[in-house]
């Protein structure tokens, strides 16, 4: 019984937690800021359809109506015979002599006849989509109708006392003006009911505390968000990278306490190779990787970055390396040497050397799970203090899982507000079975702690079929370009990068 119980406050649990309204609203918010634009082009779009439509299919609609007086033998009022008058209308006598008086079978448009409350005026009104006929209609019915009505109520005098004349369409304007307004609030509604699915399906992992929840890995901290300059000239300037000395100071630190934790953990366990990855592209893990690199080893690491997504190599993108170096793939298939393969970059302190992806040829992906690449990373562990590899997606594909037989450790790759709680869970799934050793998580783009600085043009690639290479970003080499963060006090730092007081 009590196990039923706890399932189901779980249940209930679960519920409210679907329903916040609270977050529903914050993601309503988001939605909007992100999809304003199509709402707008919907109901720009919605208008215009509902104009023309209405303008092209528009039949001008022509009243005449004259305003009369009434006089019954019988003493009847006007509201009486505005009572009577469709009896008389319909019941084909009035019909049949209007038509006969104006040479017609039938009568071209509709009559009708309104009486005002408490006096003795009637007002009959004809209407018709020609307004010579609409006139001459009303005319006929004016003449005609006191002989008809004689039968019914006694002699009755019709006494005109006002008149449209022949008519014109002042209706016109109106209902266009109408039909376009009509058309922006259903393109309007339309655009908010594909938001309200946007925002009702894509429930993105928002926060640290939703993944705290629902998974059992090390918060290594967060990397702020930096808004994004999209510029057409990709240079050094506008680039993501440690090594760009314009880079925002807050998210220079927030590197710093990554690595900190990182190799804390790697020294502890006497780790030297470490693979970052995520579930889905475009979570940033390839920017994450080169800039633990650069950052570890301006701790006077030795440090060998390898780009391991072979279908989409993007660290030469992230490093602005604009000449064609042999990849892993080339290594592996020894096409070309390792030493011939691995380029040293300039970072101030240390050593980072790069073996770049090389062109992106999906048949290299094979490799990575042949004892070429274990005996490859167990070489480079002999030649440097840390080994970072930059994987695909463990999410999507199996690249990640097959290295992390070969590798020491993991570190995973969450982007604030870009993937669903069960694409991290099956991706985390995927690293778990194959038995390497988590540390922990780091959180991307939080946007609860932005970077201050000016924004860098960088981007993500989307796609799960053929992810396609994510934006090209620029960097020139330049030695001793990297500055440290922060005016830190004097002495020395120790390979977490904290202070040690002379």
């Amino acid at each position: 019984m009590e196990e039923y119980k706890e399932v189901f406050e779980n249940e209930s649990r679960r519920e409210l937690e679907k329903i916040d309204i609270t977050s529903l609203f914050v993601d309503f918010c988001q939605g909007l800021r992100k999809l304003w634009w199509l709402i707008l082009v919907l109901t720009v779009v919605f208008a215009i359809r509902g104009y023309f439509a209405t303008s092209t299919s528009y039949v001008s609609q022509y009243v005449a109506e004259a305003t009369v007086s009434v006089t019954s033998s019988t003493g009847s009022s006007a509201e009486d015979m505005a009572q009577i008058f469709p009896y008389i209308l319909s019941s084909g006598v009035l019909a049949d002599v209007v038509a006969e008086d104006m040479g017609l079978t039938q009568i071209p448009g509709t009559v009708s006849a309104v009486a005002d409350e408490g006096t003795n005026l009637l007002t009959i009104s004809v209407t018709s989509s020609d307004p010579q006929v609409a006139y001459n209609t009303l005319q006929s019915v004016l003449k005609n109708y006191p002989e008809v009505a004689e039968f019914v109520v006694g002699k009755t005098k019709l006494t005109v006392l006002d008149e449209t004349g022949i008519p014109s369409d002042t209706r016109r304007e109106e209902v266009i003006r109408g039909s376009y307004k009509r058309g922006a609030l259903k393109g309007a509604g339309f655009g908010f009911a594909i938001l309200a699915f946007y925002v009702l399906t894509r429930r993105t992992v928002k926060s640290k505390k939703e993944l705290k929840n629902q998974i059992n890995l090390m918060d290594c901290g967060s990397i702020p968000y930096i808004q994004v300059k999209k510029r057409k000239k990709k240079t050094f300037n506008n680039s993501l990278c440690l090594l760009n000395e314009r880079i925002s100071q807050g998210y220079v630190e927030a590197i710093r306490k990554l690595r900190i934790k990182v190799m804390k953990d790697m020294e502890e366990n006497q780790f030297k190779s470490i693979m970052i990855t995520s579930s889905i592209p475009g979570e940033g893990k390839t920017t994450l990787a080169v800039n633990l690199a650069i950052s570890i080893a301006n701790q006077g690491k030795k440090v060998i970055l390898i780009d391991c997504d072979m279908r989409n190599p993007s660290v030469a993108g992230v490093m602005n390396e604009q000449e064609t170096h042999p990849g892993l793939g080339a290594v592996l298939k020894k096409e070309t040497a390792l030493n011939d393969a691995l380029i040293r970059v300039e970072t101030g302190k240390g050593s980072l050397e790069i073996l770049y992806g090389g062109n992106n040829d999906e048949k290299n992906t094979k490799l990575l799970g042949t004892k070429r690449m274990e005996a490859l990373i167990h070489t480079l562990k002999k030649q440097a203090d840390l080994i970072i590899l930059d994987t695909a997606p463990s999410g999507i594909l199996a690249d990640a899982a097959v290295l992390a037989r070969y590798v020491d450790a993991a570190l995973y790759v969450i982007r604030y507000d870009h993937t669903k709680m069960q694409q991290i869970r099956e991706g985390i799934q995927s690293l778990v079975m194959s038995g390497i050793h988590l540390i922990g998580y780091t959180f991307n783009g939080d946007n609860q702690s932005r970077g201050r600085g000016y924004g860098y043009g960088y981007g993500y690639g989307y796609g799960y079929k053929r992810y396609s290479g994510y934006s090209r970003y620029g960097v020139k080499k330049e030695s001793d370009s990297y500055r440290h963060y922060g005016n830190a006090p004097k002495g020395t730092q120790d390979q977490y990068g904290r202070i040690i007081k002379e």
